[in-house]
């Protein structure tokens, strides 16, 4: 966590977060730091929340394109919060998480300037 607190007060131009191996502390406190970010445009996280971070990153990171959340269960009002937090972004990658059939025409529909969805091994409810 240190690590990421240093990141987030030294490097002002971060453009990508890679923190594809799940670790809930980590997780529980990018929300915090995003609004240092102000060209951040790639963040690749194992497993995370879409009500913590998805707001944060639709608030201070205007170039914000691409997500990569793999392993994670999208449920509820999930999907529709994310088309409605990140209506420009191009890249998801959602592969090996969980997401009803319902949700993924959700995203397709609202995120009008996707070109590359990954749903790869994704068990669909």
């Amino acid at each position: 966590m240190k690590a990421l607190e240093y990141v987030a007060n030294e490097c002002p131009r971060l453009k990508v977060l890679d923190v594809s191996s799940y670790n809930p502390s980590i997780n529980a406190i990018i929300p915090k730091y995003i609004c240092k970010w102000k060209i951040f445009d790639i963040l690749r996280v194992a497993r995370f929340y879409v009500d913590e971070i998805l707001p944060q990153i639709r608030l201070h990171c205007n170039n914000f394109i691409c997500l990569s959340a793999a392993y994670n269960y999208f449920q509820g009002d999930d999907a529709a919060f994310l088309v409605a937090s990140l209506p420009e972004l191009k890249y998801l990658d959602l592969h090996g998480g969980f997401i009803e059939k319902e949700d993924v025409v959700k995203i397709l529909k609202g995120c009008k300037q996707l070109v590359h969805l990954d749903i790869r091994e994704c068990g669909f409810l």
